[in-house]
């Protein structure tokens, strides 16, 4: 395992799209925001379902290794914290463009 991802900010590309992240946009290719938002959230999912086998697998005795089902929590973890700011400044985009006046 490596932390290398985590200090470059490699991780980061994995969950947001390059054409997101770098600022440009491509009309054909980017995906929208529910496209981002579905993909978001089952990539968040796919990491609670790791960290509930590793849980599983470490009170089953079929691993001892605690440092692997830590490690999978706190992934699982700051993923969903990371998940519930998007939408909390989704939520908080939203509202502001609907206060705007026409």
């Amino acid at each position: 395992m490596e932390i290398n991802g985590i200090i470059s900010g490699a991780g980061i590309s994995k969950i947001i799209p390059s054409n997101v992240a770098n600022g440009t946009k491509a009309a054909s290719s980017s995906p929208g925001s529910g496209n981002f938002f579905g993909e978001l959230v089952g990539k968040v999912n796919d990491l609670q379902s790791q960290a509930d086998n590793k849980i599983k697998g470490m009170i089953t005795g079929e691993s001892r290794e605690l440092h692997e089902v830590m490690i999978a929590v706190e992934k699982a973890s700051i993923s969903f914290q990371f998940l519930t700011q998007v939408r909390n400044k989704a939520m908080e985009a939203y509202s502001e463009i609907m206060r705007m006046q026409v």
